[in-house]
């Protein structure tokens, strides 16, 4: 006799049929579907609800408003702040190369934080002693402060729920703490998701990278990639399939499955939407990038990568790889498995350098 709904759910997993699992079989077939799926995800996450309240917003309510500039070593950082739905305003910092104003234009890269990670931290700042310790037990993660240092233009956000938008609510006080499960059970109750509030402000990030002077051009397309790591890695992957004007993508930590992950292992309210596991997979997700580049990792002994370990993302990779074959594209899809655990590698900067 079982007490779990864990064999129950699993059993209704199995059992459902998924709408939007990806089986085109030509370009044209694959397009169709990508606009389909885009529209049905939309719904999913309630970015149609969060539209309606913004039209609401004057056009100079928009606009983002430069609080400080920071000179760095090789860059500066300017901290802005940008009005996104009423009442709703996201920090934001942009890394700056020096000689960028110069009319030299440059790649940008838009880099997500993780869960237990901030704006600061991934732009190498300490302000708390909670960031400086972050800074030192994980100097890789700074991959914002990275990017800028290779030549990047940066842009960094502070996402729902975190940093200086954590809410204020009992027991969390910590620079790295989150509120993101309690914003998601309040969406949820609206009719919308916390997904649709991270993609919403990340899409508003990139209205504001494309407006930005300095951003360089190829083909006459602006070059503009994301970045993230775990969580980070998640809103990355959501912002790529449902933005083409993201170039290139590097998800590190968090291409596995549904099924293989996060329906046995205990996952943070980010990855949870209604009804969404009866649309897809985390693989047809991915699958809409195509046949843009591509990067992901995932540790060897990543204890999120489910219970088939590795080869749960190696499945996953695998069925994303046939949407790049329909475009001759193999080459611009790459997985990293090195050997460790949970954590930013830092392995993709010769990629993103060659493909965007």
């Amino acid at each position: 006799m079982g007490y779990s709904y864990l064999e129950f759910f699993r059993k209704v997993y199995r059992e459902t049929e998924r709408k939007f699992t990806f089986h085109a079989g030509d370009e044209k077939a694959f397009f169709a579907w990508r606009e389909e799926f885009r529209g049905a995800l939309k719904s999913c996450l309630g970015l149609d609800v969060l539209e309606r309240y913004a039209d609401g917003l004057a056009a100079e309510e928009k606009n983002a408003v430069l609080k400080e500039c920071v000179q760095e070593d090789g860059y500066r950082r300017c901290d802005y702040l940008m009005q996104t739905l009423p009442e709703v305003h996201m920090p934001f910092y942009v890394l700056i190369p020096d000689g960028v104003d110069a009319g030299h234009s440059v790649p940008a890269m838009i880099t997500v934080p993780a869960h237990g990670a901030n704006r600061n931290t991934v732009c190498g700042v300490a302000r708390t002693p909670e960031e400086k310790n972050k800074l030192k037990d994980a100097p890789l993660e700074c991959y914002g402060q990275e990017y800028a240092r290779r030549g990047y233009l940066v842009f960094c956000p502070e996402l729902p729920g975190f940093g200086e938008r954590l809410e204020a609510l009992p027991g969390r006080k910590g620079s790295l703490d989150c509120s993101c499960s309690d914003l998601s059970e309040i969406a949820e109750a609206l009719g919308f998701s916390l997904a649709a509030l991270e993609v919403w402000d990340l899409t508003r990030l990139l209205d504001f990278a494309c407006a930005m002077p300095g951003v360089a051009k190829k083909e006459g397309v602006l070059r503009i990639g994301c970045t993230g790591f775990s969580g980070g890695g998640l809103q990355t992957m959501w912002l790529a399939a449902l933005d083409d004007r993201i170039r290139t993508a590097v998800i590190s930590g968090y291409v596995h499955g549904y099924y293989d992950t996060i329906l046995k292992c205990h996952r943070c309210a980010c990855n949870f939407v209604p009804n969404l596991w009866r649309l897809c997979d985390i693989s047809d997700i991915c699958a809409m990038i195509a046949p843009r580049p591509l990067y992901a990792e995932n540790g060897i002994s990543d204890s999120q990568n489910g219970w088939d370990g590795i080869d749960g993302p190696v499945r996953q990779i695998g069925k994303i790889r046939e949407a790049y074959a329909i475009f001759g594209a193999q080459e611009n899809l790459e997985h990293h498995t090195p050997e460790g655990i949970h954590c930013w590698y830092g392995s993709c900067y010769d990629f993103v350098k060659a493909h965007l």
